[in-house]
């Protein structure tokens, strides 16, 4: 290293150590300047805790002064008691001491604080040592030094915690209370001291008047009450303003906004002061218009129970405890020939008027012994008979009568069942004689429940059965119908009983040697006294031989069908070939006469037209034979004709019952149709109407409505109607309507092929035991 270099290091040294100790000269005088800023502030604290000592140690509230970072400086001993903080021994900063929930709060009260030098009225919860939370109140305030710099922070804190629980449990029950008040079925309205008007009202009261809250508030209490009820309710009032009572109850008429009238019970409460004066009146307004009505009904049905007992048909007395006559009637002094007035009888001893009365009793110490004996036992009795000198039997009943394990009297009623018992002798004589007819009688007639178990059966049936009636009394009827057809069937119409039904089925049976019969069963519901359905009545008839006979007939009537068609056919052959000869000889005429043309004279020619007139007639002729053969078959024929004449023809030709009407409600058009199918049309609708009708009183309605394009006719009847299960079948199948072979189904499969040719439908609308309605349209 050169000197040069050297001598610069040196310089450089030396400017270093120049500079350092200017430093340190500088540091000294900071810190000199730093320590006198800390006496100074120390004098001033000193100064000020001097000044709030005496108040500080003094005061009942906490008192707290805390630095600007909140690190709580001093506390008196309230503060301590309140913290639990000793702060001799422990550091405890204000932030510890905030509540989480209060702490944006906090921050923003303490920033309040800094910028305005106070704040007051802060509430908030605070933490304590042991982590109790309470409520504070503080107001606060900075501390300033004599340049009027913040250097702490002072405060005031009240524990406010049980007045904020006693405020939250005042604030919950004015809660409560304004609830009930509002929630109320009963009107409550809060008043001026002079009735000028309404300062509060509930939701009942507004509903119970019909006037809103603000008419109301503007109304008095003689707007709202009845004019005849105002005198006596303004003297309340003013005896209320005056101080002689301090509330009152009273019953009254109030009008509502629609001018109804209501009664309702008002309870008036006087609200004084500590002078004796009313600053308010209370007032709770209860409709009791229902309940006024109630009770008078109820002294209406006292008056009218009072005057049913003194007339009714049953002697009535009625004896207290101690067995005096409390209440009776005119027919039980009637019945016991007693002239004294009723009123004369009240008080008396029972005990006293039955060995008075005994003599008028065919046995009477049994009479008076028999009393004494039911009375004693206090049991309810019903049913005894007792027998008069003069021939009347009496039915007597007693009833004790006990409220709350007490005796409280005794009722005794007494019935003239003389006719009665007459009329039961008349009765069992009856029973017995149709007893014997139904023994005797050639039906079989069976009993059964509603569990299908016979309960009895009369000798006729045994005798068709093949079974003893010992052999059938309490058995299933499955048990005696030994074939499925039969069980089912049955099981299905006891079904029917059950709901009130009856009509006549036939079934298939086997008895009891093994030989398959038929019986036709008339069956209806059997109703106990109270009209419960508990069993039913069959009418058994044996119709093995007819059904035989039915059966042959289904067979003759199957071959002459098949007789027809072979005849049908034979017909069309026939005629095919006679008019095969007739058209040769037509075309031969026709030859004839053009190849001679001009050369015949007139009689040739009349000749030749007789000729083919005769032909002409032949062949209709042969048409006419093909078309007798034919019945039945469809045709095309279209012509004019009046439904209005056809319906009188039918009504003339067909046999209608007496009790049966038929009536048309509209005059029916003139269609184009065929007149013999249009007749059938409606005679077998009315003819199936009028065979199916069962009541005493039968009805046949016919109508019609015009449409656009076609005409809609209905054919209604009140008769036993047609089971829902058919009405899709009706017209597609034979015997729909019943079992029984007879032309019904048939007579139906015509009808809609009538409708189908004049391009209609057809429909039904009917129900059992209701009766039937058909539709249908034809074509205009």
């Amino acid at each position: 290293m050169s000197q040069d270099q050297i001598e610069l290091l040196k310089r450089a040294l030396e400017r270093e150590k120049k500079a350092r100790k200017a430093a340190e000269k500088i540091l000294e005088e900071k810190s000199r300047e730093l320590y006198l800023t800390s006496n100074r502030l120390e004098s001033l604290l000193d100064e000020k805790s001097s000044q709030l000592q005496g108040v500080f140690e003094n005061i009942v509230d906490a008192y707290v002064l805390m630095d600007i970072k909140g690190n709580i400086l001093k506390f008196n001993d309230a503060a301590t008691h309140l913290f639990g903080f000793d702060i001799t021994r422990e550091s405890v900063n204000v932030s510890s001491l905030v509540h989480k929930d209060d702490f944006q709060y906090a921050m923003l009260s303490f920033e309040e604080l800094r910028t305005k030098g106070f704040f007051k009225n802060y509430e908030a919860r605070v933490y304590t040592k042991s982590k109790e939370i309470k409520w504070v109140h503080i107001n606060a305030s900075l501390v300033l030094d004599k340049n009027n710099k913040a250097i702490a922070a002072q405060g005031i804190v009240r524990d406010i915690t049980q007045e904020k629980l006693l405020k939250e449990e005042l604030e919950d029950q004015k809660n409560q209370l304004s609830i009930i008040i509002n929630n109320s079925p009963i009107g409550i309205s809060l008043s001026k001291s002079d009735y000028s008007g309404l300062l509060q009202i509930n939701q009942a009261l507004i509903d119970m008047l019909g006037y809103t809250a603000e008419e109301l508030k503007t109304m008095r209490v003689q707007d709202i009450t009845h004019p005849d009820d105002e005198g006596f309710s303004k003297a309340l009032r003013d005896q209320l303003l005056s101080g002689e009572i301090d509330k009152f109850n009273v019953e009254k008429r109030y009008i509502k906004k629609d001018g109804d009238i209501f009664w309702a019970k008002t309870n008036v409460t006087a609200v004084r002061n500590k002078f004796g004066e009313i600053d308010y009146q209370v007032a709770t307004i209860e409709d009791v218009s229902k309940e006024r009505e109630a009770k008078e009904k109820l002294i209406e049905s006292e008056n009218r129970l009072a005057t049913l007992v003194l007339n009714l048909d049953s002697g009535i007395i009625l004896e207290d405890e101690n067995r005096k006559v409390v209440l009776t009637n005119n027919k039980f002094c009637e019945l016991l020939n007693i002239e004294t007035a009723i009123d004369d009888l009240y008080g008396m001893d029972c005990s006293v008027a039955a060995e008075h009365n005994k003599i008028l009793f065919k046995d009477p110490e049994a009479f008076v012994e028999r009393m004494n004996e039911v009375d004693k036992a206090k049991a309810i009795v019903i049913g005894d008979e007792l027998e008069m000198l003069d021939g009347k039997i009496l039915e007597r009943n007693y009833l004790p009568i006990t409220i709350e394990g007490k005796s409280k009297g005794f009722l005794w009623t007494f019935t003239d069942v003389t006719l009665k018992r007459s009329y039961r002798k008349s009765l069992e004589a009856q029973k017995q004689k149709y007893y014997s007819i139904i023994a005797n009688m050639n039906l079989g007639l069976v009993e059964v429940n509603n569990n299908e178990e016979i309960l009895m059966v009369n000798q006729s049936f045994s005798e068709m059965s093949g079974y003893t009636e010992e052999e059938l009394i309490g058995k299933h009827v499955g048990e005696i119908f030994k074939t499925e057809e039969a069980i089912d069937v049955i099981a299905i119409e006891n079904e029917k009983r059950k709901k009130g039904e009856s009509n006549s089925y036939e079934v298939k049976v086997e008895i009891k040697n093994g030989d398959v019969k038929y019986w036709l069963i008339s069956g209806a519901p059997n109703y106990d006294i109270k009209g419960n359905v508990v069993g039913s009545i069959g009418v058994h008839i044996d119709i093995t031989d007819l059904k035989t006979l039915e059966l042959q007939k289904e067979k003759l009537l199957s071959k002459l069908e098949k007789s027809n068609d072979e005849l049908q056919e034979y017909a069309h052959i026939v005629s095919h070939d006679l008019k095969s000869p007739l058209r040769s000889i037509d075309a031969l005429v026709s030859w004839l006469k053009e190849d001679n043309k001009g050369k015949l004279d007139e009689m040739s020619l009349r000749n030749f037209e007789l000729i083919e007139t005769t032909l002409e007639k032949m062949e209709q002729l042969i048409s006419d034979v093909l078309d007798y053969s034919s019945i039945g078959t469809e045709t095309n024929s279209c012509a004019e004709v009046d439904l209005n004449k056809i319906l009188d023809e039918l009504i003339t030709i067909l046999y209608v019952p007496e009790h049966i009407a038929i009536k048309t409600l509209n005059k029916l058009p003139i269609i184009k149709g065929d007149a013999t199918k249009l007749q059938q049309l409606f005679q077998n609708l009315i003819s199936n109407a009028i065979k199916f009708i069962d009541k005493e009183e039968g009805f046949i309605t016919i109508n019609v409505e015009d449409f656009k394009s076609h005409y809609k006719f209905s054919i209604q009847d009140n008769g036993m109607g047609i089971d829902k299960q058919f009405h899709n079948k009706i017209f597609k199948i034979f015997h729909a309507l019943n079992k029984s072979k007879d032309s019904t189904g048939i007579g139906l499969s015509i009808v809609k092929k009538i409708v189908d040719l004049h391009e209609g439908q057809i429909w039904l609308d009917s129900e059992l035991n209701v009766g039937t309605t058909f539709y249908f349209t034809l074509k205009k």
